[in-house]
């Protein structure tokens, strides 16, 4: 058997190349129902496919969880190429993923004592999620234990910020938290909301801007802010929209040190209700993580 692997969900937006790199299984954060029909996000529906379905009509646009025997059935596959899983999912203050995932691996564990699985809440998301997975795996990749792996996601999820400015309020019902009606006529006033992931996985709205380039200042002071330090590794998700997310970089490049820069796309499992133009960043310093 090899190293501990890495397990983690669509939302985490881990690029593809460097999914390959550290062998991390990346699996639905949910099913896409798309006028009756059934995706697998990510499988037989790729994320620029699930945005033109959310832009032709997102009301018939929708998800739905995973099973535990979905999830099941994931690590029994990964377990044929490693004793040893961390599983990190997506807050569970935003989903049920932790919980699903969790009697999953309780039935692995019955039927293969031999397998042993931790299922990490991630307390955080989208590309502040992504940072922390990476870090986990390259910790696996180092040939650290299980036991080493599962601190550092804890060490790394404590450094890590992430901030997500919005680009319209317009699919905002789709949260539950407004009517359709007062979405757009809120987005007819041009808010682009900014919020942070809390502690605890959540998010809490910290400011609201009306041009974008306004958006981006006060994405910068809010990092400088919460970071400490201007040197910085950086994971920038964009929901649809490439050119907003380079925008935005190239400012970082100005105002930080940028130890590293990932891009990355939103998960349409969160992007249809965030709406196209989205950005969310992740960020933390350089890790010198204890033994």
């Amino acid at each position: 058997m090899s190293n501990v692997r890495i397990m983690t969900d669509s939302v985490a937006g881990i690029p593809g190349n460097l999914a390959e790199e550290y062998q991390i299984k990346v699996i639905p954060a949910a099913n896409i129902i798309y006028d009756g029909t059934t995706y697998i996000d990510g499988v037989t529906l790729s994320v620029p496919e699930a945005y033109e379905l959310i832009k032709k009509d997102p009301d018939k646009f929708t998800t739905s969880a995973l099973t535990p025997g979905y999830i099941l059935d994931e690590y029994r596959e990964l377990s044929k190429k490693s004793s040893e899983i961390v599983h990190i999912t997506i807050p569970l203050a935003l989903s049920a993923t932790f919980k699903t995932a969790s009697l999953a691996a309780e039935m692995l564990q019955k039927e293969s004592p031999q397998t042993s699985i931790r299922v990490i809440d991630g307390k955080t998301a989208a590309s502040a999620q992504g940072l922390v997975v990476l870090a986990a795996a390259r910790a696996a990749a180092q040939g650290k234990s299980l036991d080493e792996v599962a601190d550092i996601v804890g060490q790394v999820r404590r450094k890590t910020g992430g901030i997500m400015m919005l680009d319209t309020m317009r699919y905002v019902y789709r949260t539950g938290r407004m009517s359709k009606m007062a979405a757009r006529i809120v987005s007819l006033f041009k808010i682009k909301p900014i919020n942070r992931m809390t502690d605890e996985g959540g998010l809490e709205f910290v400011d609201k801007v009306r041009k974008r380039e306004d958006g981006y200042k006060k994405l910068i002071k809010l990092i400088k802010q919460e970071a400490g330090t201007d040197s910085l590794h950086f994971m920038v998700m964009h929901a649809d929209a490439p050119e907003i997310a380079e925008e935005f970089i190239k400012l970082l490049r100005q105002e930080f040190n940028c130890l590293r820069v990932i891009v990355s796309e939103y998960s349409p499992i969160m992007g249809y209700a965030v709406g196209r133009g989205a950005i969310f960043v992740g960020f933390h310093p350089e890790l010198h993580l204890s033994k």
